[in-house]
């Protein structure tokens, strides 16, 4: 009996809160009406949770061989940067610039592509660097 009861614990440990409140029927009907669980219970549609069209700043690196700072927007979903002309650029995540990255002319550097040893949220930036003066750098991102 006691195990009984531990493994019907264990089983509701596991669930969403989703499912402790709704149950699995009315979470798959809801999923069939194109709504999505989220963790705190409520039911949003699909479309509402899907970013909206990018936003893009442009960046003009006016100096040579100086730092820079891109400052990634709050709510941000995902975002890219990338340098309009062929130029190589050096990018960092610490405003102290001791650990940074090249990225090479013609490549993108998003969310998903960026190294995964360094904490990125923990600044809200990058920080960009290019060797040729007036160098622009876009910054692409997707807000909710």
């Amino acid at each position: 009996m006691i195990r009984e009861e531990f493994h019907k614990f264990l089983n509701i440990l596991k669930m969403s809160y989703a499912e402790q409140v709704f149950g699995a029927e009315e979470i798959a009907r809801q999923i069939k009406n194109g709504m999505v669980p989220q963790p705190n219970g409520d039911f949003v549609k699909t479309e509402e949770i899907r970013p909206k069209s990018p936003q893009i700043i442009n960046h003009n690196l006016t100096n040579a061989n100086q730092w820079y700072e891109l400052k990634i927007p709050i709510n941000v979903v995902t975002w890219q940067i990338r340098c309009r002309e062929d130029y190589d650029i050096l990018y960092s995540y610490s405003p102290t610039h001791t650990t940074f990255f090249t990225l090479k002319g013609g490549e993108v550097l998003s969310a998903d592509t960026a190294p995964k040893d360094i904490e990125q949220s923990e600044f809200g930036s990058v920080f960009v660097m290019c060797e040729t003066a007036g160098a622009i750098i876009e910054l692409e991102f997707w807000q909710r």
